[in-house]
């Protein structure tokens, strides 16, 4: 299957109101581990480049788009197999909208780019939203979920981003799309058959896309080519959510968390449906249930 040539990548990490998951982890969503061995942004080179291998779109650039400290990464983020840049939002009232207008601005209107909420877990591969692109070659393909709500994806001619003002605020669903549509722009709506995007804004959501990462059964609508089999979720998987280099006592209980890189849990502290923040430190003794422990 030959797809259009997708150019870049644009992951939405920013926003005016962070998550709730950002705000108690201190720290961008991309940067968090779901396994022992991959990040949230691992995981996104790595759908992208089943992508480029499955659907003959060339190899895009990835653009991290965030809103600057304190949520900015705290180290490089990149990968050998892409081009990796990170910017943050040039104006802070721009709305999602305007940051794809500014950050666009000097690209080739008849690119084609792919434009992701950069905090979403894909369980699956993003093939069939190619595939809907080439059946009808619209302007703007966006994703949606089996039940009608947005996916957290689309692809979309640049040129479509020429009728966002260059200055004030404008959002996507409510104010860039109707316009879009009234212009005569060709949107098209493409339902998940075979991925599912997991939100990443809260500690349940992380936690159940993590479960999923490490082998829980997926709820995929189709025949699911997911990358790599998923299998039921055993006691001994668990294990897949501890980091190699996360120091975790003996007699320490760590039941559906994840214990991220350096990450400390201290003798007999019980640890149960929560997040340890890389460099975060649980006390011995200590009992952490449904909660985030972020580093300090």
């Amino acid at each position: 299957m030959a797809g259009p040539r997708l150019e870049t990548c644009i992951l939405l990490a920013g926003g005016l109101v962070p998550s709730p998951l950002a705000k108690l982890t201190h720290r961008l969503t991309l940067e968090l581990w779901l396994t022992a061995h991959e990040t949230v942004f691992g995981r996104w080179c790595d759908v992208l480049d089943h992508l480029s291998h499955q659907a003959g779109i060339g190899r895009p650039s990835i653009r991290v788009v965030h809103s600057g400290p304190p949520y900015e990464p705290t180290h490089t983020l990149s990968d050998e197999r892409f081009d990796v840049r990170t910017m943050a939002e040039p104006d802070e009232f721009r709305g999602p909208a305007g940051v794809l207008r500014d950050v666009t601005r000097k690209d080739d209107p008849d690119s084609i780019i792919l434009v992701a909420e950069a905090a979403r877990y894909i369980a699956g591969s993003l093939v069939h939203l190619v595939q809907d692109w080439n059946m009808y070659e619209p302007d703007i393909l966006i994703s949606r979920s089996p039940d009608g709500s947005p996916a957290g994806i689309m692809l979309m001619r640049c040129s479509a981003l020429q009728n966002v003002p260059e200055a004030g605020y404008m959002d996507i669903k409510e104010q860039w799309l109707p316009r879009c549509i009234d212009e005569g722009l060709n949107v098209r709506t493409s339902t998940t058959l075979n991925f599912m995007p997991f939100p990443l804004r809260t500690r349940e959501q992380f936690l159940s896309a993590s479960a999923v990462a490490v082998g829980q059964s997926c709820p995929i609508n189709d025949s699911p080519p997911v990358l790599g089999p998923l299998r039921p979720l055993t006691r001994t998987l668990d294990k897949t959510r501890i980091a190699e280099d996360a120091r975790v006592a003996r007699d320490a209980i760590v039941a559906d968390a994840v214990v991220m890189p350096g990450a400390k849990v201290g003798p007999g502290a019980i640890v149960v449906r929560s997040l340890v923040c890389p460099g975060a430190v649980v006390p011995a003794g200590a009992v952490v249930v449904d909660s985030v422990v972020a580093a300090e």
